[in-house]
């Protein structure tokens, strides 16, 4: 590795129905998972299924990724915020039990609200974030999801008081928003501490194999070496065979380091 180059740690979304497939994978490219499929199924609870016991007892967890479907911990309704705050409380619990060290949650802002309704957003999250990780000691790290634009997520991290919150950058979710990526990384570059890869045609986020859609993968390469310290890249491309179709571009264009 480069030695100015962020330090990277690979990652894979497994699921148990090919769990065979994705531990056979993970051990021979040596890559670490970010499990989603806790908080995608109806009861998030680890005991509830011994089959997740598969995740903890892997040793491969670095992070989980949180509930996001329909959760809004600014909320502006507060049964709504109340639901939503247990939601990632659940997810920092079940990020303990099963020994990861990060919880990714997508960001919740409005995109078409700003002023008054950006400051309180941001405001709201700033504080619950920074309770979670110091509560949890865990990294917390929010997605760009439906944002249109880094201002959201800027002014979060600006009102953030813990080291522990950070951005984690979806390159696929920006490819389809109204900003180049230039200006994700030129705004958030100072709190980028985490990554999701995938890619899409740039109108809905596809989840394609990287190489399949028009994400502009040399300019995020150039833009991710401009970063420091150590950063978990997942690559949210699907199944098994898909990772391994993505592995294969990344190694032969050298982006991200691979094979460097």
């Amino acid at each position: 590795m480069i030695k100015d180059m962020p330090k990277v740690f690979w990652q894979v979304q497994p699921d148990n129905s090919a769990w065979d497939d994705w531990q056979d994978m993970a051990l021979n490219t040596n890559l670490l998972y970010e499990v989603m499929e806790p908080i995608t199924n109806d009861r998030l609870s680890l005991q509830e299924s011994e089959k997740y016991a598969r995740y903890r007892d892997s040793r491969r967890i670095n992070a989980l990724h949180g509930a996001f479907i329909d959760v809004n911990p600014a909320s502006g309704d507060p049964q709504f915020k109340e639901i939503s705050r247990q939601r990632c409380r659940q997810s920092c619990e079940i990020a303990a039990q099963i020994g990861a060290g990060y919880v990714v949650f997508h960001s919740s802002c409005f995109p078409f609200l700003r002023g008054v309704y950006l400051d309180s957003w941001s405001d709201q999250c700033a504080a619950f974030y920074a309770q979670l990780a110091e509560e949890y000691g865990l990294k917390i790290c929010v997605e760009n999801s439906m944002d249109l634009d880094p201002t959201p997520l800027q002014k979060l991290m600006e009102k953030t008081e813990s080291s522990s919150v950070c951005v984690c950058l979806d390159i696929g979710h920006a490819n389809y928003s109204r900003a180049p990526l230039d200006a994700w990384f030129d705004q958030l570059g100072p709190w980028i501490g985490y990554m999701h890869l995938s890619d899409n045609r740039g109108s809905f986020d596809e989840h394609l194999p990287l190489g399949k859609g028009n994400v502009d993968w040399s300019t995020a390469d150039r833009l991710w070496r401009q970063l420091r310290g150590e950063i978990p890249m997942t690559l949210e491309v699907g199944g098994v065979e898909c990772v391994r179709e993505s592995l294969r571009f990344l190694r032969k264009c050298g982006y991200f380091g691979m094979g460097e």
